[in-house]
């Protein structure tokens, strides 16, 4: 990854992929009396609103991408969804059972790989799944893992997809400051 100066002088990253981790909002309480299948639990009406803060707070940050890649758990589609109505580029979204509770990171870089035009992709999932994922990205090995909050995202650029050596973190946030940032 380098770096250049806008015209506006403010310093500007020229990696060549963007790799965007967002764990999904707030959702009904596992094992809620009206939901018993858990792929099936939604975002909560507050889980809602914080996302839609969340992804003004991205936005705020210059987050933009052109494909979002989601679990296909109902609470994770919903999460990809705000985000997406909340970018005026309306990126694709598209769904990979790698995303699901369990699925492996491997399959999730074989997805991604299968497009190679998009270089700035989001993937929305579970924990604690994507901070295995994100861990392992940076090269921080098999065993690590970085804890996402609901809500929470970071971003990994790469120099090449797939890659062939870890990513450099560029930033980490937690909800609660991507919220503020709103």
């Amino acid at each position: 990854m380098t770096t250049k100066e806008t015209d506006q002088g403010k310093a500007e990253h020229t990696a060549e992929y963007d790799f965007y981790i967002l764990r999904h909002g707030v959702a009904v309480t596992r094992g809620a009396a009206s939901l018993i299948d858990d792929t099936k639990r939604p975002l909560t009406p507050e889980g809602k609103q914080k996302m839609r803060d969340i992804a003004s707070g991205l936005l705020r940050i210059g987050f933009d991408v052109d494909w979002i890649v989601s679990s296909p758990l109902v609470r994770a589609v919903e999460t990809a969804e705000i985000v997406g109505e909340a970018l005026t580029s309306k990126p694709p979204l598209e769904f990979s059972d790698a995303l699901r509770p369990g699925g492996a990171g491997e399959d999730l870089i074989t997805f991604l790989a299968k497009r190679p035009n998009r270089r700035r992709v989001l993937v929305v999932g579970h924990e604690p799944d994507l901070g295995e994922l994100a861990a392992r990205l940076i090269g921080a090995g098999r065993n690590a893992h970085m804890a996402f909050k609901k809500g929470g995202c970071c971003l990994i650029t790469f120099n090449e997809f797939p890659p062939k050596s870890p990513g450099r973190l560029a930033w980490w946030l937690p909800p609660r400051i991507l919220r503020k940032l709103a």
